[in-house]
């Protein structure tokens, strides 16, 4: 038999060729979408858990700053005249002392599930300083503390020494819970501003992908 003209047969092939490769492109676009999609869901998670977990914190440092002042000039003023008669006297003062327990879940968190790494590097450093200072802060109360009440530094004849130096560790826990407090503030703004933008990504994918699957 005749085979038939090419100009009968070229044409749809060509045809049929072009919506294979156009089919194959819009199912690649469609499977990052929805891998985009899930990467997207995972940080807002994450974001959303730092927020909330920000906020509780700063409260709880907020919340403490002005027993500790207080105690700091009770201390203060003890030393200055000289009046704490016993090593227990002291001991009592400083025990009404509570340092505040701070959350690390969502940082923890978004480690192990890997969502830390799919952030931006600004995001990443302005929480990464932020739980930093966090563990800093904790630090040096437990480490303080334990210092501040071994028996070794309340031992007699040490009693003043003691006092001068849980006032200058007050001072330090102040110092830090204010420097703390402005972290927290930056962490806050910069994370509302990654979720933001996250949203908007989200939409205009979104818008993307629909456009491309109209035209399939």
């Amino acid at each position: 038999m005749p085979s038939k003209p090419s100009s009968i047969w070229l044409p749809r092939v060509m045809f049929e060729s072009a919506l294979i490769v156009v089919s194959i492109l819009v199912a690649l676009g469609l499977d990052e979408w929805r891998e985009d999609r899930q990467d997207a869901e995972t940080i807002r998670r994450a974001l959303s858990s730092f927020l909330s977990e920000v906020q509780r914190n700063q409260e709880k440092v907020d919340g403490s700053v002005p027993f500790n002042q207080g105690l700091r000039m009770v201390l203060a003023q003890h030393y200055r005249n000289s009046d704490i008669e016993s090593i227990d006297e002291f001991v009592n003062m400083l025990g009404s002392y509570d340092p505040v327990i701070l959350e690390s879940t969502a940082w923890e968190t978004a480690i192990a599930t890997g969502a830390l790494a799919k952030m931006e590097y600004g995001l990443v450093s302005a929480l990464s300083l932020t739980y930093n200072l966090q563990n800093r802060l904790q630090s040096i109360n437990r480490d303080s503390m334990a210092e501040l009440t071994s028996p070794q530094n309340l031992a007699g004849g040490r009693l003043d020494l003691s006092v001068y130096n849980s006032i200058r560790y007050l001072d330090s826990v102040i110092r830090m819970e204010a420097e703390l407090d402005g972290t927290y503030d930056l962490a806050q703004s910069v994370i509302q501003d990654a979720i933001d933008a996250l949203q908007e990504d989200v939409y205009e994918a979104d818008e993307t992908q629909a456009g491309m699957l109209s035209t399939e």
